[in-house]
């Protein structure tokens, strides 16, 4: 899917650092302006393997802060580095928030001070964040299954609403139809394009998570005004009346309150960050600079849990197919 850069109208700089393509190119929601914020590419919960399925009474977890990885050559020098030490059972790498999990039989390995000693003389700092007992593992999984009926994930208990999922996956599948028939989706020529379509819808709602759990710590909010008026200008600036703008929101799909829903989404976090993270740049470089270092900072902060795990293993795939060289 052609990831969107939108222009930003007026004093809203930067709608386009979030990549919901599936909204704006299919609704021509965007807004335009002279400035442009490229978003870093955010890769979220890779793994190689999953979780030991059945609760081991003697299983537990340490969770490492690990600097310096940034692709698949960097999950397989940490598994080789941890896979010597006795009772390591699985290693779980997240890159994008520089985070690793290992399990471990806590009867055969009582510290876990080595793990973070090998993983950095790998070449990767690590330190360690925490240490998860077996019923706080037992506890994860059980939550886990209860409300992947409901999420497919949690981003620091944000949570990401599966119907979200399920609405955005549809209107993009309805999109590419359209342009390029019924049949896009049949085979295995279809069922390759869902495997790629899939996470990149998956990421961006995590990527809102990200920038909603951030927000949500600082109590920002915008008066219901100033959404009703940002929504009034967007329909100006398209030559429609609210009626006449949800009929063509019905012919694609999208049901009104849920676009509603979206955009205020949109415009909370468009005015966080210029008024409270952009608010000193002078430039459009300081710009970008002062929003990469937030949003690098957001992201090994958040803690991105999948209670779909069918869906994690389809990001795991895509992120795991972009080579590139070790960075030690």
């Amino acid at each position: 899917m052609k990831s969107l850069k939108s222009l930003v109208k007026g004093k809203t700089l930067i709608f386009g650092i979030l990549l919901f393509s599936v909204i704006t190119v299919v609704v021509s929601f965007a807004y335009k302006s002279s400035t442009t914020v490229t978003q870093p590419q955010l890769v979220t919960k890779i793994q190689e393997t999953s979780t030991p399925s059945e609760f081991d009474k003697d299983l537990s977890k340490v969770v490492l802060s690990v600097n310096g990885m940034s692709c698949s050559g960097c999950i397989a020098t940490i598994k080789a580095a941890v896979s010597d030490i006795k009772g390591v059972k699985e290693t779980l790498v997240d890159i994008g928030s520089g985070t690793v999990e290992i399990y471990y039989d806590n009867k055969k390995l009582t510290n876990v001070s080595p793990i973070a000693e090998a993983i950095s003389s790998s070449g990767y700092p690590a330190t360690v964040r925490r240490v998860v007992s077996p019923e706080e593992i037992r506890k994860e999984r059980t939550l886990a299954a209860a409300r992947s009926q409901y999420y497919i994930a949690s981003v620091g208990g944000y949570e990401i609403a599966r119907n979200d999922f399920e609405t955005e996956l549809e209107i993009a599948k309805k999109k590419y139809a359209k342009t390029y028939g019924d049949n896009l989706f049949e085979g295995a020529q279809g069922e390759a394009l869902l495997s790629n379509l899939i996470p990149q819808i998956v990421s961006r709602l995590i990527n809102e998570g990200i920038f909603m759990q951030e927000i949500s710590k600082t109590g920002f909010k915008v008066d219901s005004k100033i959404l009703e008026n940002e929504l009034n200008d967007f329909l100006k600036n398209h030559g429609k009346n609210f009626e006449e703008f949800k009929a063509s929101l019905m012919e694609v799909g999208y049901e009104p309150s849920y676009f509603k829903k979206k955009f205020e989404t949109k415009v909370l976090i468009n005015r966080y960050l210029n008024e409270k993270i952009l608010a000193g740049a002078s430039n459009e470089f300081e710009k970008q600079s002062l929003f990469n270092a937030w949003f690098s900072n957001a992201r090994t902060l958040a803690e991105v849990i999948y209670y779909d795990k069918g869906l994690e293993r389809l990001v795991q795939s895509l992120a795991s197919s972009s080579s590139c060289g070790v960075s030690n």
